[in-house]
């Protein structure tokens, strides 16, 4: 009798959790809190990251793994596996969920997925959340540009909705189609905004018989003339219409049909910006792509001027050098350049608290210079209040994105006199005297005006006060500016964020690394970014990356040290700001480059901070920067012979004096010099710590070089000659 009660205890306890098991719709009809076991297919995998859509032939629900869930879900579960799921029911931004999930049980694999739902864009709504949807007759909003992490919009059937592309998604970096598709994906919800998520490449699928197969890109840019080039799936004739508005109004064909198009523009003008809409025929049907901008090149100089704020380790130049390695000389840099302005100039800089830059601005704006600053609205600022500048300001992006440029135009419409000054530096004293930064100066006119395109859209107007009902920060910027400059045979990329998918164009000018690829950062936390990192050095490249925040929430630091890649902190109390990349430096006839600007390697500034980037293909600059990055990676990593270091090993046909020692303001070193080598000039603090660098390329006999000491504290200082393999060291006094 007594096994009997247990035999039969135990099919009620079975038959009790069969019952416990219910149809997906009736979850979905009960309140948040509820604990529920359900049963259906999956649809998707990790595609989509660690949630899963979990559907029946009752409806759909959201599956996420949040505190309290099973250890190894969703490890387990892929698409098209029949899993029965129990946890908690919750709303998160909208989107019902099962979260936690306490326990699941993979039932079968490899099963049939449900038959998407078709419906119109209105359909992806709350009735049909978590299904499994098909739109046909869809066009993208952006087609032709490429997928990053956001919302794209789509339209069919006179209805527009939305899809999301999350970051690490198999779509991020390829085209969007100029096509119309038929487009399947899972119908979800994130705060009201209901989205349809595809799952990667094979839920787009070409529905037109005619269309675009790359989209165009330019080539060959000289002062009069560039190239455009594309592609169709089928011959089509080529045919390009062009203008300097977007009303185009000039037209060139080329002759016969093709498959791959190519068309030269020609007699164009320096220094200008065209718009370009190509067009191919087939016969039965005409296909045109949006209208983007391009622009020639220039006749200016196409000065490039690296600056840093620390000392480089000169024994890595190929015969190139910075033009100074002091935060004094950087400082400068950008003072003479206002001083040097003929009729404008435009900032926008995310702090500043130099109030010896905002008295040469002043000055050129009291001297009838048209000066325009936008600054972000969350920092500091100190040097633009008490007193308010007299020239016009705009604090722009309100909230929690930043208006983090760091770029100074000086004259776009001059050839000669057209600069652009961008980097990492902050116009702060911790970033131009502390913190390691970097400045490039540049003389080219195109650069110029592409970036006073970008400033104006933020200022709202091209006068001299902003227009404040139409200005333009974030999220709401376009893609309206050139993205490709030939600056006297140099290959210069710009870019702007969030609206020019700047991560993209990071990602794929990392992946044309062959032998090398250094970073210095201050953030590191964008996954794709992290991955094209892994990538090259899977690929054999020699990777090594300086991250300073290393416990940022996301940093890819940790992550990238268990994939074997060599990175480091910079383990130093002085802030690592730069965010630049170089590819290839040791390789000159392998492209190589610097990526440089404000744009750290975050989905922020990805997404939402406005930000500026150049990607430079010139193997002069990548050699600079390495040149840097030698110098703060032995520092970094502890290296035992760091340029830094100051033992006395006296120097064979050198003599100096410094005077006046004391000094106050500056101090003259006056050399003689034997023999002649590049000389690197160190001022340190009286612990060691470096304070100015300077580097002197091949120098000989009699010699004077200026010390910067003003603003020092009153004490005693060293001064580091090293040349060859040898060092002096000079005391040096500083009074006040």
């Amino acid at each position: 009798m007594y096994r009997l009660i247990i035999i039969f205890s135990l099919i009620l306890g079975a038959s009790s959790a069969l019952r416990a098991q219910i149809d997906i719709a009736d979850a979905r009809t009960m309140p948040e809190g509820s604990t529920v076991t359900i049963e259906g297919i999956a649809t998707n995998g990790a595609e989509l990251s660690i949630i899963r859509y979990i559907q029946d032939a009752t409806g759909a629900i959201a599956a996420y793994p949040g505190a309290g869930s099973a250890a190894d879900f969703p490890d387990n579960v892929n698409r098209g596996d029949l899993v029965q799921i129990t946890g908690e029911l919750k709303s998160f931004n909208g989107l019902l969920e099962i979260d936690p999930i306490t326990s699941y049980n993979v039932i079968s694999s490899n099963n049939t997925l449900p038959d998407p739902l078709v419906i119109t864009p209105n359909g992806i709504n709350e009735e049909n959340e978590a299904k499994l949807l098909q739109v046909n007759g869809v066009t993208f909003e952006d087609g032709g540009s490429t997928f990053a992490v956001g919302n794209y919009t789509i339209t069919a059937s006179g209805e527009s909705s939305e899809i999301y592309v999350r970051s690490g998604h198999p779509l991020v970096g390829t085209s969007i189609p100029l096509a119309t598709v038929n487009l399947t994906g899972i119908g979800s919800e994130f705060n009201t905004i209901y989205q349809l998520l595809p799952r990667d490449l094979d839920d787009i699928e070409i529905a037109d018989n005619f269309y675009f197969t790359s989209t165009p890109k330019q080539s060959n840019i000289t002062t009069e003339s560039f190239d455009i080039a594309w592609s169709t799936n089928v011959e089509g004739s080529t045919v390009v219409r062009y203008g300097t508005t977007t009303d185009l109004g000039q037209e060139i064909s080329g002759s016969g049909n093709a498959m791959d198009h190519s068309i030269s523009i020609d007699g164009l003008e320096p220094a200008t910006f065209y718009y370009v809409q190509v067009v191919s025929d087939n016969g039965s049907s005409e296909i045109l792509s949006p209208v983007k901008i391009y622009s020639t090149a220039s006749n200016s100089t196409g000065a490039m001027r690296v600056y840093f704020n620390n000392e480089v380790d000169g024994s890595f130049s190929n015969g190139s050098y910075p033009i100074n390695t002091t935060g004094a000389a950087l400082e400068a840099a950008i003072i003479n350049k206002i001083n040097e302005a003929e009729s404008t100039i435009d900032l926008s800089i995310y702090n500043i608290n130099r109030t010896t830059i905002v008295a040469a601005l002043t000055e050129a704006h009291n001297n009838g210079i048209q000066v325009r600053y936008i600054a972000d609205d969350q920092t500091a600022n100190l040097a633009l209040s008490d007193p308010t500048p007299p020239f016009p300001i705009f604090k722009g992006n309100a909230g929690d994105p930043l208006m983090h440029n760091k770029f100074v135009i000086i004259d776009a419409e001059s050839e000669d006199n057209s600069w652009v000054l961008t980097g990492s530096t902050n116009f702060t004293a911790n970033n131009i005297a502390e913190d390691y930064n970097n400045l490039i100066v540049i003389q080219d006119q195109a650069l110029a005006k592409a970036y006073t395109l970008e400033f104006e859209e933020m200022w709202g107007t091209d006068g001299p006060n902003p227009g404040i009902f139409n200005v333009r920060f974030g999220e709401n910027k376009f893609d309206n500016t050139p993205h490709l400059f030939n600056i006297n045979g140099v290959m210069v990329e710009s870019y702007f964020s969030p609206s020019d998918n700047t991560t993209v164009n990071i990602v794929n000018a990392l992946a044309t690394a062959d032998v090398d690829l250094e970073f210095a950062l201050l953030t590191f936390t964008k996954n794709e970014l992290g991955t094209a990192v892994r990538d090259a050095h899977v690929a054999g490249v020699s990777v090594r990356g300086i991250i300073d925040n290393i416990n940022d929430q996301g940093s890819e630091y940790e992550w990238l040290l268990n994939q074997d890649v060599n990175v480091t902190p910079d383990n130093s109390t002085t802030q690592t700001h730069h965010k630049y990349a170089i590819v290839d430096a040791t390789a000159p006839n392998s492209d190589p480059m610097v990526i440089t600007g404000s744009h750290n390697w975050s989905n922020a500034a990805d997404t939402r901070n406005d930000e500026n980037t150049l990607i430079i293909h010139d193997a002069d600059v990548a050699n600079i920067f390495l040149q840097e990055f030698e110098a703060i990676w032995c520092r970094a990593t502890g290296g035992a012979s760091c340029v830094t270091g100051v033992e006395e090993i006296e120097i064979e046909g050198f003599e100096v004096a410094l005077s006046p020692n004391p000094a106050s303001d500056i101090a003259i070193a006056n050399m003689e010099i034997e023999n002649a080598d590049d000389l690197t000039i160190l001022l340190m603090d009286a612990q060691g710590r470096l304070l100015q660098s300077t580097f002197l390329k091949n120098v000989q006999g009699e010699v004077s070089e200026e010390i910067l000491v003003t603003g020092l504290p009153a004490g005693m200082y060293y001064v580091a000659f090293k040349m060859g393999n040898g060092v002096n060291v000079e005391p040096l006094m500083v009074k006040r």
